[in-house]
């Protein structure tokens, strides 16, 4: 039977199976490549190795991957048989080779709960049946802010100005930016206008027309005044109009140009498509 480098292609399954692991979102415990694991009555060199973890229960897969240019045979997959049953602790088995498996095989496999992959790359045939280009129309909501009124604590501010002995045609200004900082009671810096406005934006105001936001501050809050003479200004209540703008963007998307490879599970019949950027 004449062998192609498998190297390779075990690294491509092991990369495949990772994107899988967490697509499933399981708790992975360890994943190996080209490992050596001790069996009952000798040594295994293993292809892939993976144990995770599924409702606090280990599970542990061995990985078979053969890139042969013929179709896997019966004895092939008896002799994977005779290695699961020599390691310890009842391993999954999975084969996975490139130019699939004798009728016999996939029997064999079936009777003995051996998961069968044929991997390998999209044929013209393939492409043929896909659809060549996906049209994407997308419509962006993009928020502004605009502040209407501000209320600030003007016997709190008022004290300030007293302390710091600056007369009240001095009084400092606050310039309102989206990178104004706003504190808490502590001078701790709580978050930025800019995000403070954006926690208001929900679905009712995705619509045309603005909405104008009264919000009062439960707790004491400060912003920064230009004048470095009066660290904060305390406010009570802030006013603000949310408006959104829609643009529109279309994309079109080529089908064959980020498909890399077909993963078809051939007991159940099952595929699916496996992006060219699998291995990093």
């Amino acid at each position: 039977m004449m062998k192609n480098t498998g190297t390779s292609f075990e690294l491509l399954t092991r990369s495949i199976f990772n994107l899988i692991v967490n697509e499933k979102r399981v708790e992975t415990i360890d994943v190996r490549h080209d490992v050596e694991l001790h069996g009952i009555t000798a040594k295994h060199q293993i292809d892939v190795y993976w144990e995770f973890k599924v409702g606090g229960i280990t599970h542990k897969t061995i990985v078979q991957t053969k890139d042969w240019s013929n179709p896997v045979k019966q004895e092939q997959l008896f002799a994977f048989k005779c290695i699961l049953d020599d390691l310890q602790g009842q391993p999954r088995g999975v084969f996975v080779t490139r130019t699939g498996y004798q009728r016999g095989a996939r029997e064999f496999a079936e009777k003995h709960g051996i998961v069968l992959y044929e991997l390998r790359e999209p044929t013209a045939e393939d492409k043929a049946e896909w659809i060549q280009t996906f049209d994407i129309d997308v419509i962006i909501n993009i928020p502004s802010f605009k502040v209407v009124e501000l209320k600030e604590d003007l016997d709190w501010n008022l004290s300030q100005l007293e302390q710091k002995h600056i007369p009240l045609s001095e009084s400092p200004k606050i310039e309102l930016y989206d990178s104004t900082k706003i504190y808490n009671e502590n001078g701790k810096e709580i978050d930025t206008l800019q995000y403070f406005f954006q926690s208001f934006v929900s679905e009712e105001s995705n619509k045309n027309e603005a909405i104008t936001i009264n919000h009062e501050f439960d707790k004491p809050t400060f912003l920064e005044p230009k004048d470095k003479r009066v660290p904060l200004m305390k406010i009570n209540a802030i006013t603000f109009m949310i408006s959104m703008k829609q643009i529109k963007k279309h994309y079109q998307i080529k089908g064959k140009d980020f498909v890399g490879y077909l993963l078809r599970n051939v007991v159940e019949g099952t595929e699916r498509t496996i992006p060219k950027e699998i291995i990093k």
